[in-house]
């Protein structure tokens, strides 16, 4: 915070209302010459320590606005003995107005106003001049010959401002001497604080002396100070000193760390209460990189709990719990436990909301829907920042836009039906939406995921990972009357309508990937049909004989469709990345996500991969986009 006080000390009120007659003019002359050299040195001396503290507290909208007010009670003062004619007094008061505040409208005018004033009246050279040079320039000898730094470098200084040529080469000589070596002496106890404050005047008055010394003392001390100001959480002036040594030479690893994360926390802390999604984001991506670093932990939990507070608060249940959940993968907290559970219920019992198409809220961004979508309903994952996962949202036939389910993704319909299955982010495991719009948990598991209906929907398959971190294929009966049973090894499957399920995986030696399919139902091997372990994204041809998934064979994420009678085509061809290809219920077309110029988005296009058009913005961001899914069915 800026000092409300100007280093130039201000005579009392009962000064200022003296009036001094003009019979004693060489007394007056004396006071005026002593007082002003006081007043210029701790000026001088003032500046350098604001200039220092406010490069501290830049950007601050309350010290701004605190500034910019002590700017204009000095620039007040500054026309009050510009009508008094005490010109040197206004010259002080208009340059600390300009040092407080460059763009004030009239300080410059003022200063120039009070400079010709100056320049207009003769310049005294009486005596008194000539004595307070000789008294300061005997204290600041006496105080140098006697090593004591700090008194001549007050005494000396006070000199320069009186008269700069009054011994000069002496005079400066010591002065130099005098900083240098209070500097140096502080650099040998340590105290990099006074060692940095004296070196870094040095540097400025006078750039060549013992300009080596100067400059390795002078680093040390700056990282030194500012890396245990970091260490004692004093977040602004260390970065303000690692900052000023990384002026003079370039920072250690270590060193860079340090500075690093004390911007990227005091970065998030100013989020604090503020904008709670990029507050979370800020510590999510410290945490990321420096999890140990000093609160960040627990700053990342409380941001998502207050940021949970804050919808429960409005009603708003489903991100309340997404926000609730996301905290309690940092730690486990009973009440906090209660309070998920309770915002769970109450959202699982909300009903599907058509959304318009332009809410301001959604991360949704450009056109919603198409004229020519009129086939079918096409679910598909988008985004949600406020929360920090998935809603499932789906395209009715005719140009609806629904929001399905929050805080859920990977998507699946059941052919024919309103039944939707879907993984559960909220109340971990899979879960289904009934018709009317009733969800229901079908698995209690959040290792579950791309859940699968059958084509009768009787049964659902599942990927989840066993004890080694290993994804394992299930297959479970719908009504629950049944343990899931174990299938084969691998992830992603898909269900065609023929009945094979596929899957992406390798075979049981680990020698060979790719994409296998199988009859559940018959006591038949699996046959492996591709030969990538990144041939993902499987959607079955509503015919049953085409196979369209995602690779990056060619270096970049392309659509592929691979036929149960051999042979595989590439759809797309792209550096873009095209991904997660969904067919239409009745084969006229695929719908698939691409990422182009910096954005997400839907696309729609013919099965011979021509005809691209985009159906809907996503937004900047999808993560972990290649583990989700689009389905379009009837």
């Amino acid at each position: 915070m800026v000092q409300d006080t100007m280093p130039l000390p201000l005579l009392s009120a009962e000064a200022e209302e003296e009036s001094f007659p003009a019979t004693r003019p060489t007394i007056w002359r004396r006071v005026r010459v002593v007082l002003f050299a006081l007043l210029a040195f701790l000026c001088v001396v003032g500046i350098f320590a604001l200039s220092g503290y406010m490069g501290l507290r830049a950007g601050g909208h309350d010290q701004a606005e605190q500034q910019l007010a002590l700017a204009e009670e000095h620039y007040q003062r500054g026309l009050v003995r510009l009508d008094a004619g005490e010109y040197e007094w206004a010259i002080a008061e208009f340059r600390y107005t300009l040092e407080l505040n460059p763009d004030h409208p009239f300080a410059a005018q003022g200063l120039a106003e009070a400079e010709r004033g100056l320049a207009a009246r003769p310049t005294p050279t009486s005596p008194a001049t000539e004595e307070v040079a000789r008294d300061l320039y005997d204290q600041g000898r006496t105080a140098y010959e006697e090593s004591d730094w700090e008194a001549a470098i007050a005494a000396l200084s006070q000199l320069r401002t009186v008269d700069p040529e009054y011994e000069a080469a002496a005079v400066e000589e010591m002065l130099f001497a005098s900083f240098y070596n209070l500097g140096r002496e502080a650099y040998e106890q340590e105290d990099w604080e006074t060692a940095a404050q004296s070196l870094g005047q040095l540097r400025i008055l006078a750039p060549e002396y013992e300009a080596e010394a100067v400059e390795d003392m002078l680093y040390t001390s700056l990282l030194n100070h500012g890396l245990a100001l970091l260490a004692a959480n004093q977040f602004e002036e260390g970065i303000f000193y690692l900052e000023r040594a990384g002026e003079i030479r370039p920072l250690g690893s270590d060193a860079l760390l340090e500075l690093e994360f004390a911007r990227r926390y005091m970065e998030a802390l100013g989020y604090w209460g503020v904008n709670w999604p990029l507050c979370i984001r800020r510590f999510e991506d410290l945490y990321a990189v420096a999890p140990g670093y000093k609160d960040v932990f627990y700053r990342l939990y409380q941001s998502r709990v207050e940021y949970g507070d804050l919808w429960y608060e409005r009603g708003e249940m489903c991100p309340a719990a997404a926000q609730y959940a996301r905290a309690l993968e940092l730690m486990s907290d009973t009440e906090l436990e209660q309070r998920r559970s309770e915002a769970s219920e109450l959202c699982a019992v909300a009903t599907p909301t058509p959304i318009p198409p332009l809410t301001g809220t959604l991360p949704i961004t450009g056109t919603v829907i198409v004229p020519d979508f009129q086939v079918g309903r096409l679910a598909y994952p988008a985004y949600n920042p406020e929360m920090g996962l998935y809603d499932v949202y789906a395209i009715i036939s005719g140009g609806q836009l629904t929001r399905i389910v929050s805080g859920a993704d990977q998507p699946c319909w059941q052919w024919g039906t309103d039944r939707l299955i879907y993984r559960n982010r909220l109340i971990p495991g899979i879960a289904v939406i009934q018709p009317g719009g009733q969800p229901a948990t079908l698995r209690a598991d959040a290792a579950a995921a791309w859940p699968v209906f059958s084509p009768d929907g009787s049964r659902y398959a599942y990927a989840a990972l066993d004890a080694a971190g290993s994804w394992q294929i299930y297959i479970a009966r719908t009504d629950g009357s049944e343990a899931p049973q174990l299938h084969a090894a691998g992830q992603g499957p898909a269900w065609g309508p023929s009945g094979l399920l596929a899957w992406t995986g390798c075979e049981t030696d680990g020698s060979a990937c790719g994409i296998f399919a199988d009859n559940p139902d018959d006591d038949q091997l699996p046959h492996r049909l591709t030969a990538s372990i990144n041939d993902v994204g499987l959607h079955w041809a509503p015919s049953g004989d085409l196979l369209a998934y995602m690779s990056d064979h060619g270096g970049s994420w392309d659509i592929y469709l691979l036929s149960m009678s051999g042979g595989v085509v590439a759809l797309t061809d792209d550096p873009t990345i095209e991904a997660l290809p969904a067919w239409a219920p009745d084969g006229s077309g695929l719908a698939f996500l691409s990422y182009r110029d910096g954005n997400w988005g839907l696309y729609l296009m013919d099965p011979s991969g021509g005809n691209v058009r985009q159906v809907i913005a996503l937004g900047e961001t999808l993560p972990n986009w290649q583990s989700q899914r689009l389905c379009w069915a009837p």
